[in-house]
């Protein structure tokens, strides 16, 4: 689907953030898979380097080191970012901007004073249980829906003091809005899609799309075909969860977290080796779907415009509204 004139205007002046760019010494160090994301018009992307699939801080901190080597390496083509004025200057001088996440909260290694170590090193949000059970809360595939942790709900309190933002995805429903709860800062799910368009457990229910606009937050629409419940990923089925959620809570509250990854039958070949983590949907196994190209945001613009959402609502889902939350929280 060919974007029109106005459309590829609208989207090639605008700041595209993606905030989740799963990390994998392969794809962020290939020479490919960065330089694709800035050919196809994106200004921010949020790294993986770490997460509930490994516990301690030796994995994180080393994958940390080879994304600072990376961007050292290469300053005409990356800005390491601490701040959105870094975000700012990347733009200005047509880079591509950098900044880290957690899927989840294992790399604390359970030592609350992690929280500010990390963030001093760039990581600016982290995501509470990546679909199992951890020290902080239950995760969304979990068989029990406990909430948070005691420890989970110092987590937050720190994350809130550094500026570290709070993110929902892959976390139990109850765990999030617990958290919603817990937290002084607008709150994230970096990259989920609503439940109401296509029932999976890695999908948020309509009072948690709810909650998350009241604290001020932001959704990012996940890209992956089994959430979107299309097996071919195509633009119109992410299309279809952003215009859910910016009808139930408004465009402001709408962002990117595509969950991009390249090697998609080594995706597909761990999801099958751990049952646990990943479940069957309704007594359905997962589908090896595909995943949303970098390359179709531009046709996300276009079905934006199409459906009479304002340019200034278009510029807001595809980044400012993930710019805006983080100059509120980043400190």
């Amino acid at each position: 689907m060919p974007a029109s004139d106005n459309a590829s205007a609208i989207f090639r002046s605008s700041l595209v953030w993606d905030m989740t760019v799963p990390y994998g010494t392969e794809q962020a160090t290939d020479g490919v898979t960065l330089p694709r994301f800035k050919r196809a018009g994106f200004g921010v992307v949020s790294l993986t380097i770490g997460g509930d699939f490994t516990f301690g801080t030796q994995v994180p901190l080393a994958n940390i080191a080879k994304v600072l080597a990376l961007c050292a390496k290469q300053p005409d083509l990356y800005r390491f970012v601490a701040s959105v004025d870094d975000i700012d200057l990347a733009r200005r001088e047509d880079k591509l901007a950098i900044t880290l996440n957690f899927q989840g909260t294992n790399p604390l290694a359970q030592d609350l004073n992690m929280v500010e170590v990390f963030y001093r090193l760039g990581v600016r949000h982290m995501l509470l249980a990546y679909n199992q059970k951890n020290t902080v809360g239950d995760g969304c595939s979990e068989r029990t829906d406990e909430g948070l942790s005691r420890f989970g709900l110092s987590v937050i309190g720190e994350m809130n003091r550094v500026g570290m933002l709070v993110d929902g995805s892959h976390s139990g429903y109850r765990t999030t809005m617990e958290a919603m709860e817990a937290s002084t800062a607008p709150f994230i799910f970096s990259h989920s899609n609503a439940h109401a368009v296509y029932g999976h457990y890695r999908n948020i229910r309509d009072d948690q799309i709810q909650r998350c606009a009241a604290t001020g937050g932001v959704i990012g629409i996940n890209g992956l075909g089994e959430f979107l419940d299309d097996m071919e990923a195509t633009s119109e089925s992410m299309f279809r969860h952003v215009d859910y959620i910016a009808n139930l809570v408004g465009p402001r509250h709408v962002g990117i977290g595509l969950d991009y990854v390249k090697d998609v039958p080594a995706f597909w070949k761990a999801v099958d080796e751990n049952p646990d983590a990943w479940p069957p949907n309704q007594g359905r196994p997962n589908r090896h779907t595909k995943f949303v190209q970098p390359e179709q945001l531009e046709d996300l613009a276009e079905l934006m415009l199409r459906k009479n959402y304002a340019e200034d609502d278009i510029r807001a889902i595809l980044g400012e509204n993930f710019r805006r939350v983080c100059k509120q929280v980043w400190k």
